[in-house]
């Protein structure tokens, strides 16, 4: 039976019950800063001792042992356009209809840019090789729920699952966005949360800053899987085709962008000749939902040229006239559409010997010549590590590249080996990317598993200001297929092992931040809905965004950035020698979000008082 939350009798509120007040988990150096400040979870009276509906920040995670806690208050803050989280966690809410409503009196800033989710729970079978992960229940999944419409919470969807018989933890997130041309202030409100019999009132603060962004200025590039998008909608009764394939892949790409997430490619091909021409005008309409303006105006792509695409031929013959003449054709199109800064190559990925770098020195030199006809250099892509010297049998000297790639992409696994080659590079305009997977340092590396802590998401935005890089890389968004090939379909919500080298390595989450929009048995029955995000994917933009407060904040006034510095030394420090070589010592970062608060608090009043002028 559904019980709505305005008919059910009060809980005494926690300023009534008269108990100490509690606060978030923070080191003693921070504690009185973090409780002082504006933004941040405030902590509140506790309330009775039966709690079972508390709030806690968006990057920690609420498992089904987590015990209640003792605030229930929301005070947040966010730069325009930006985007912010909380979690509302619920006590023995497993099988119980919960609601959670807007009183009147909320600002309607609030209610019209806040996106309520519930939590779900996915099942670790085999943990993560390496990851000091465990076995169990763990919240990622956030389904999209409404304000005021009663649901069921908590409960996994296994079939042979048993509910336990004692209370167990779930939690709700709330995401908050504040749009762009949103004055400086504070709105307020109030969040009415009903679990079973017990309803607690929620009061929101949220401090809009007067500075903001028009989009996220990191470059990623992130694989996406169309064809899982395809499979993903079997049983729905959609055809995946023309404008319903459309309309389905360009909401995720939607969805990715709103999180600092843009994938390698735009789903769309020209129709190429086999002397390298296309029509322009065709391959612009299917182009502009991506990159026009009026669109998703994605700030980087790459250039459709594959060992598959547009023919294999070209790829035994990498100078191959024809190819020339199509690379010329495309780099033309896009000077003409003002899309040339935007539209990078990359061909070859992760070459491991002489012969394979010689063949994408050669790639690079075809991109260059075929650009250079229309009066620009397209940057050339590899996912590679420069080195001066020989490092390894499998890792010989490749300086013969370095007139030619653009954009280094390099492995975070090597990373710290490279850092003085790099340095130099980027002196003469070479970008610097990097990249992370779950390999034998997945305990010491940030990752996107899920055993280890949302930190690993967030910290990325800190790490890459303290070691000046350019953009992030990821090899996989939505690996719904069979761990061991990526082949065929697995159900993400049923089964999280998404990486599997037999007899070597498991990897729960690797290449898997999202989850399938259509999924009945959790009501999700839309199959044009995109696709459901996880709390990973929210530490990501966080982190991201963190990142903008740091470029923000190196510009405002005089010892802007020593003051910069310090601040991101008390996120991420790295206690060795820098050096060339074959390097495997990594950065330190902090584990709980905490501390990312109070720095990003530091960050925004820092920012503010020059924004404001």
């Amino acid at each position: 039976m559904h019980h709505p939350c305005t008919t059910l009798p009060k809980r005494r509120s926690a300023r009534a019950s008269g108990r100490r007040t509690t606060h978030l988990a923070l080191p003693a150096v921070l504690l009185l800063a973090v409780t002082a400040m504006a933004g941040g979870l405030t902590a509140a009276l506790a309330p009775a001792a039966s709690a079972e509906i508390w709030t806690t920040g968006a990057g920690t995670r609420i498992f089904p042992s987590t015990k209640a806690g003792l605030t229930t208050t929301i005070a947040l803050s966010a730069a325009r356009n930006e985007y912010e989280g909380v979690q509302i966690g619920l006590r023995g809410a497993w099988k119980r209809d919960v609601v959670v409503t807007w009183l009147s009196g909320s600002h309607p800033l609030l209610i019209s840019n806040a996106r309520l989710h519930e939590v779900k729970f996915v099942k670790v079978r085999r943990p993560t090789t390496q990851s000091g992960g465990k076995r169990g229940y763990y919240p990622d999944p956030l389904v999209p729920r409404d304000f005021g419409t009663p649901f069921s919470v908590g409960s996994p969807v296994f079939s042979q699952y048993t509910p336990p018989a004692a209370p167990k933890s779930s939690s709700l997130y709330v995401l908050f966005h504040v749009p762009l041309h949103t004055g400086p202030g504070t709105y307020t409100g109030t969040l009415r949360v009903g679990n079973g019999d017990e309803v607690v009132d929620l009061p929101v603060s949220l401090r809009v800053w007067s500075f903001g962004w028009q989009r996220l200025s990191t470059p990623t590039a992130f694989v996406l899987s169309v064809n899982n998008l395809g499979k993903s909608i079997a049983g729905s009764g959609v055809t995946f085709k023309g404008g319903n394939r459309q309309r389905i892949v360009q909401g995720a790409f939607k969805m990715l962008k709103e999180h600092g997430v843009t994938p390698f490619m735009i789903d769309a091909l020209p129709k190429v000749k086999k002397d390298g021409s296309f029509d322009a005008a065709a391959y612009r309409k299917a182009a502009l939902p991506y990159l026009g303006t009026d669109g998703l105006d994605l700030q980087t792509t790459q250039i459709p040229w594959t060992r598959w695409f547009p023919y294999q031929v070209w790829r035994r013959t990498p100078n191959h006239p024809q190819l020339v003449d199509y690379l010329t054709n495309m780099c033309r199109f896009y000077k003409a559409n003002g899309w040339q800064d935007r539209a990078y190559g990359f061909y070859l990925d992760e070459p491991t010997s002489t012969l394979q770098e010689r063949y994408a020195e050669v790639m690079a030199r075809t991109l260059h010549k075929a650009s250079a006809r229309v009066g620009y250099r397209a940057p050339f892509m590899l996912t590679d590590d420069p080195r001066p010297t020989k490092l390894h049998r499998v890792l010989p000297q490749n300086r013969f590249l370095w007139n030619d790639v653009d954009i280094w992409a390099t492995r975070y696994y090597y990373y710290f080996g490279r850092v003085p080659v790099l340095r130099k590079l980027q002196k003469k305009g070479v970008k610097s990317w990097w990249y992370t997977y779950a390999n034998g340092k997945v305990r010491e590396m940030p990752n996107f598993v899920l055993e280890k802590s949302l930190a690993d998401q967030r910290a990325w935005g800190w790490l890459m200001k303290q070691w000046q890089v350019d953009g992030l890389l990821y090899w996989a968004t939505n690996r719904w297929g069979d761990a061991k090939t990526g082949k065929g379909w697995r159900d993400p919500y049923r089964d999280p092992l998404s990486y599997w080298v037999p007899g070597a390595r498991v990897c729960n989450g690797e290449a898997m931040l999202i989850y399938p929009g259509y999924y009945p048995r959790y009501g999700l029955r839309d199959p044009f809905a995109e696709p459901v995000s996880s709390l990973r994917l929210e530490a990501l933009r966080d982190g991201l965004e963190d990142l903008e407060y740091l470029k923000m904040a190196d510009v405002c006034g005089s010892g802007a950035r020593k003051f910069v510095r310090d601040t991101v030394k008390k996120i991420t420090w790295y206690p060795y020698k820098v050096r060339y070589g074959h390097v495997f010592t990594y950065p330190r970062y902090r584990r709980t979000q905490s501390w990312y608060l109070a720095a990003r608090q530091e960050l925004a009043e820092r920012i503010e008082p020059y924004w404001a002028q």
